[in-house]
């Protein structure tokens, strides 16, 4: 097992792998943070904003935008008591956030805790406690 994947946290897309790239964290309380990933923790992301540095609750984002070469591979698959697993990877959908927002856009990465969805030339990444509902569409 080689030392990065040794590093990597189980059932999130934001780990180790993020560290030194630029991200735009937006928290539940309306807050938009962007700047580089500094540290990557279970609970807590690291980072420098305009010079500063900022932790951030896990459990305050609503959701991350990044680019999307910035989703690297597959994630670690869903246990059977997620129903949004890999098997919707490609499908449209609109996600309902907790604060009433949606999100529009194609699952491409499915994780225990996170979701990543193609947002034309931008990946969203969208903790699943911040989801209220996700629409899928038929095709």
């Amino acid at each position: 097992m080689s030392y990065s994947a040794q590093r990597r946290r189980p059932g999130i897309i934001v780990d180790e792998r993020f560290e030194g790239r630029s991200l735009e964290v937006h928290t539940v309380d309306g807050e938009k943070l962007v700047g580089l990933v500094d540290e990557v923790a279970s609970l807590e992301l690291g980072m420098l904003v305009e010079g500063d540095a900022v932790v951030v609750e896990r459990g305050a984002i609503l959701y991350m935008v990044t680019g999307l070469t910035d989703i690297h591979g597959v994630a670690e698959g869903c246990e059977k008591e997620l129903v949004l697993d890999e098997e919707f990877v490609g499908r449209d959908l609109v996600i309902r956030l907790i604060n009433g927002a949606e999100i529009r856009g194609r699952l491409i990465k499915v994780a225990r805790h996170e979701i990543g969805v193609a947002q034309e030339n931008r990946a969203v990444i969208i903790p699943r406690s911040a989801i209220s509902f996700v629409r899928i569409h038929r095709g």
